[in-house]
């Protein structure tokens, strides 16, 4: 009960900040927001950071996340293929809120780009990485520290990038662990569902066809007596 009570506040909590500042820098105000992206952005910039932060942002495109998904899966055994399918069900999950608060928020990335889709609030990047870390996290905890932090890695380096403000990531990683804590929860329904098996086609009748048109019933022939 106690633990469950921690991840319920941490979640609300770092939603919480997360929608705080974006809406303070939605205003115009002088945030803690922008303030922390300045720090990140641009006093943190080292000629040696850059390529890791690039490669560690490349990592958390979802295209990476879907693969890594699929060969714990297909080479991970039964606990590999049950974390992996638990893991992909959080990281769907997170992806439609995430999608659903770009296009309500529409919060123009540090660069000025306003698309809505693809807007800055929340992090698609952090939130995913976060999915899959919580899950992998739970169902392998030798490597959960390892999870996390590269999940961290990640957010990170989005704002390292300039292409979020901190509040944008600080609220990815709240919906992707809130979305993994969910799929956990319900770990019995999504590990029981599998797709209905697809329904085999009838062969069709042989007919004395011509060009593809069935031809009229052919009607035997008397025999000879």
């Amino acid at each position: 009960m106690i633990q469950a009570g921690l991840h319920r506040a941490l979640v609300v909590s770092l939603c919480a900040c997360g929608v705080a500042a974006a809406w303070h820098s939605a205003v115009g105000a002088e945030s803690l927001d922008e303030r922390l992206f300045r720090q990140i952005n641009g006093r943190w910039q080292r000629p040696w950071l850059d390529r890791p932060m690039s490669a560690l942002s490349a990592a958390g495109d979802a295209k990476i996340g879907i693969a890594v998904c699929a060969g714990v899966g297909l080479f991970g055994g039964q606990r590999g293929y049950r974390a992996a399918k638990l893991a992909l069900a959080a990281d769907a999950g997170s992806a439609l809120v995430t999608y659903g608060l770009k296009c309500a928020v529409n919060r123009a990335r540090p660069d000025g780009i306003a698309d809505r889709p693809n807007s800055s609030f929340p992090s698609g990047h952090a939130t995913g990485a976060f999915a899959l870390a919580a899950v992998f996290g739970h169902e392998y905890p030798g490597l959960a520290i390892p999870c996390y932090t590269v999940a961290a890695g990640i957010a990170l380096s989005r704002v390292y990038r300039g292409r979020h403000y901190p509040s944008d990531v600080l609220a990815g990683a709240a919906i992707g662990f809130g979305c993994a804590r969910l799929a956990l929860h319900f770990r019995d329904r999504i590990l029981g569902f599998e797709l209905p098996p697809r329904r085999a086609v009838p062969p069709r009748p042989a007919s004395s066809a011509v060009g593809g048109v069935p031809g009229p019933a052919e009607t035997p022939e008397p025999k000879e007596q």
